[in-house]
């Protein structure tokens, strides 16, 4: 099956270290991703928690740290770098977020999925 390509935001309305959440279709029901900018570039992930399959978020659409250096877990408060999604504080310490692939695209900010993402993607892998 072909990978989705979603249209999550204009990159221009994508400030620094300001995220925007996303619903999407892996195969197996309808997970969440969201994007984030830092530096002049913009990374996206699946919202869910390396090390309990939870999405991670503190209320809709907040999931840096007070400081807003990292992204971090609501649940038990892990830190995940911004540019590089690794753990380095609190279980799951060395894993990092589930990578979605992400581009600009005619000013408008493209992730693509595809639509076998659950298939290989567990819970603690």
């Amino acid at each position: 099956m072909p990978a989705a390509r979603i249209v999550v935001c204009k990159a221009s309305s994508l400030r620094d270290k300001q995220t925007v959440k996303f619903a999407f279709d892996a195969g197996a029901g309808v997970r969440e991703g969201f994007v984030i900018a830092l530096a002049g570039r913009v990374y996206a992930y699946r919202n869910q928690c390396r090390h309990i399959p939870m999405t991670m978020d503190w209320v809709e659409n907040r999931f840096l740290s007070r400081d807003r250096c990292h992204i971090q877990c609501a649940t038990h408060g892990a830190l995940y770098e911004i540019d590089s999604g690794l753990c380095v504080s609190g279980p799951p310490a060395g894993q990092h977020l589930r990578a979605l692939p992400v581009a600009i695209e005619d000013g408008k900010v493209v992730v693509t999925i595809a639509r076998d993402a659950d298939a290989s993607a567990g819970a603690a892998d």
